[in-house]
């Protein structure tokens, strides 16, 4: 990852720090981390591998969480693997957040963890929003078929985010986000296009990605 990118998120994240620039759209748990050991239906008897398991929104810290979680995680031995559920969050701690899991190599699939029978199960989950530049920082990234991954524009607090007022003051308060990140979603090895699409969109609605369109803008591999 250059250094060029690095600084300018690192500019993006002083520049917005007393301010809550949002991607989601409605509140919801924070984000919460924990180790779940999958029973792939007990195939893998005695060595089914333990993963890490992160649910809710990402509030700021979220990334410094995570750091604290993997490193425990990783003293107990578990993979080197993320599955994600969210609603989204702070726009600022999905970059975050997508820069430490590139750092660290982590794979991401968008899903869910449930138990059934005393087994834990992976199952279909969802990425909205600013969940969308977390999982861009996976080294590798899949979403399994019937997962839900949604994008739209950043957007002010205490706004739609879709009407022409709030549009005109993003794009004069804000005038360098989008541009950064199409430079992060290059960097990251997806489509900048995305962006584009994404920006089409106000936080008052969201454009879902199809499995085509995943597979398209190179955001993940789609797991059937």
């Amino acid at each position: 990852m250059s250094a060029l990118l690095r600084s300018a998120v690192f500019a993006l994240i002083l520049a917005f720090a007393a301010v809550c620039v949002l991607v989601g759209s409605r509140p919801a748990a924070a984000m919460d981390f924990e180790l779940a050991t999958l029973s792939f239906d007990g195939k893998c008897k005695k060595h089914c591998p333990d993963v890490m398991v992160a649910t809710g929104t990402m509030d700021l810290g979220t990334m410094n969480g995570f750091v604290t979680f993997a490193q425990g995680a990783a003293a107990k031995g578990a993979s080197n693997v993320l599955i994600i559920d969210s609603p989204g969050g702070h726009l600022i701690e999905g970059l975050r957040l997508g820069l430490m899991l590139r750092r660290l190599k982590t794979t991401v699939f968008v899903g869910r963890v449930v138990e059934r029978n005393g087994a834990m199960f992976a199952v279909n989950g969802s990425c909205m929003s600013a969940c969308v530049y977390a999982l861009m920082g996976g080294r590798k990234r899949f979403v399994t078929l019937g997962s839900l991954v949604g994008v739209h524009r950043e957007m002010l607090p205490n706004s739609t985010g879709n009407d022409p007022q709030s549009v005109l003051r993003s794009a004069q308060r804000f005038p360098k986000i989008a541009a950064m990140l199409v430079d992060y979603s290059r960097q990251m090895g997806v489509d900048p296009a995305l962006i584009a699409l994404a920006e089409q969109y106000g936080a008052g609605g969201i454009r879902m990605l199809s499995p085509e369109d995943i597979a398209r803008f190179r955001l993940a591999r789609v797991a059937r």
